[in-house]
């Protein structure tokens, strides 16, 4: 079973503060409060999280395979537990049928990879240029078994914003991140490609918050809740 998690944090209580610090801080707190990595997909399925950042409350959304641990949220993130809500994912993903229209939100972590020559392993490098971010999204539409409508421009109906350089410690490295953030429409054109990008996530960095997609009804509330 998967479920969809979302938590409400308080900018100012002193122990948000500190974990979202880091993604790395973050991520090892969502490993704990679901007994198990973010990293990689474990028999039971993979765990993804994203962190939303508004002015006066955060939200915290965690797609898993088990129910999170609430009091590790409660004793990690100050969350409350009126802030916490946890839903069986089923339903939803029951209702992404060929055809339907949706209002998405993605987080994530566009790249590409820069040839090293024949026989070498490709250098992968962030994408910063709006044009390319879009451009990585727009090429996934097949695998991710979506279609993006056209706006009277002839544009996809997509926003991307609040692009960023993200740079945190790990071990003894530095890991840097160009993440950016993806808001629009999208029509289902094979329904299993998309439930398993939801499941799953999109792109890469997902143990560090990336990659997670959200669906709303075009006309019901946001996707950042």
């Amino acid at each position: 079973m998967t479920y969809l998690s979302r938590v409400t944090l308080s900018p100012s209580a002193r122990k948000t503060t500190r974990a979202l610090a880091s993604p790395e801080v973050l991520h090892a707190i969502v490993a704990r409060a679901t007994e198990g990595s973010p990293d990689a997909t474990s028999p039971r399925g993979r765990t993804l999280w994203r962190l939303d950042r508004g002015a006066d409350r955060h939200r915290l959304f965690i797609v898993s395979p088990s129910q999170p641990d609430r009091q590790v949220l409660a004793d990690e993130l100050s969350a409350e537990p009126k802030g916490l809500a946890t839903l069986d994912y089923a339903p939803l993903l029951r209702a992404v049928k060929m055809g339907s229209e949706w209002r998405f939100r993605l987080k994530a972590n566009p790249t590409k990879s820069l040839s090293q020559g024949e026989g070498q392993r490709g250098r992968r490098v962030g994408l910063v240029k709006t044009s390319e971010q879009l451009e990585w999204l727009t090429s996934r539409a097949q695998r991710l078994g979506i279609e993006f409508p056209s706006n009277r421009f002839g544009q996809p109906e997509v926003i991307v914003h609040d692009s960023r350089t993200v740079e945190f410690r790990r071990a003894s490295a530095t890991v840097t991140l160009a993440t950016t953030v993806f808001d629009g429409f999208l029509i289902v054109r094979d329904a299993a490609l998309l439930q398993d990008a939801l499941v799953n996530g999109v792109g890469r960095a997902k143990g560090y918050g990336y990659g997670m997609l959200t669906l709303a009804k075009p006309d019901g509330p946001k996707t950042d809740g």
